[in-house]
């Protein structure tokens, strides 16, 4: 009888610690850093969650559509609100550059949407000096939000946001082959 009562109290602890299952919001298309939400990017999962986690319940759509991915989100992610914003890439004031980059002007870290850089104007092609600097390089603050394979072998193409003062310097300099991308620590 010991061993009845001793399995049946196993049982129920174990189905405390696996919880109950329910329905929650995923992802089943890309969604771009600073991309609109819609009911086409989201799909119903229905699994058991970790206590520690927080997404949003399937009957809640309207916590996500219509709100912006304040992160690159990839299908198969479960969505939390943590993961959404209200603001759009670019905000205001910023403008969005599409950077085409060979690895050599990218830090060897992979960029992840999110991430915040500083954009280093070179002097010539190769990113470095011919003669010496009249003074310290150009450094842009932006912001990454997205990051691809590029049309070339060894090149990656990086969508960032900057100012919108910055925008035009940014996107002559990119299409000249000037820029190479600092990672700004802790990002």
């Amino acid at each position: 009888m010991a061993l009845i009562a001793a399995g049946g109290l196993i049982a129920w602890r174990v189905l405390l610690t696996i919880g109950a299952t329910g329905e929650y919001l995923a992802v089943v298309r890309p969604v771009a850093m600073g991309e609109a939400i819609t009911e086409a990017h989201l799909t119903t999962v229905r699994i058991t969650v970790d206590p520690a986690l927080k997404p949003i319940p399937a009957d809640q759509p309207d916590q996500a559509v219509g709100r912006h991915a304040a992160v690159g989100l990839v299908p198969g992610t479960l969505l939390a609100a943590d993961q959404l914003t209200e603001q759009a890439y670019p905000g205001p004031g910023q403008q969005l550059v599409g950077i085409s980059l060979a690895q050599n002007r990218l830090p060897h870290e992979r960029l992840a949407p999110g991430a915040s850089v500083l954009l280093v104007i070179t002097t010539d092609d190769n990113g470095t000096q011919q003669q010496p600097a009249a003074g310290p390089p150009v450094n842009i603050p932006a912001t990454v939000t997205d990051v691809a394979d590029g049309s070339k072998d060894g090149t990656m193409l990086v969508n960032v946001a900057v100012a919108d003062r910055d925008g035009p310097l940014v996107a002559a300099r990119a299409a000249a082959g000037r820029i190479a991308v600092v990672l700004i620590p802790g990002d």
